[in-house]
């Protein structure tokens, strides 16, 4: 087993708001990556539930779903 370790990025200051020309919230880049992954998946319907009998098979079902939305992305930029 091996142990992962995530680093917080640090919170904007005040200055550093003003400086780009945000007021409020503004949302640390790096925290929000593994949020926005998950929010990502859940739009698959296959992978609402587990109905998978093999970790292989799930984790190919994640890779597929995430290979879809990349490839939507691409045809929408294009």
């Amino acid at each position: 087993m091996t142990k992962i370790s995530f680093e917080r990025s640090t919170k904007p200051s005040k200055q550093a708001k003003a400086a780009q020309g945000k007021a409020g919230f503004v949302p640390a880049v790096a925290r929000w990556v593994i949020e926005r992954s998950k929010a990502w998946m859940e739009r698959c319907k296959s992978l609402i539930k587990n109905f998978e009998r093999t970790l292989a098979h799930a984790t190919t079902k994640i890779n597929l779903c995430f290979v879809r939305f990349l490839l939507k992305r691409l045809a929408a930029a294009s």
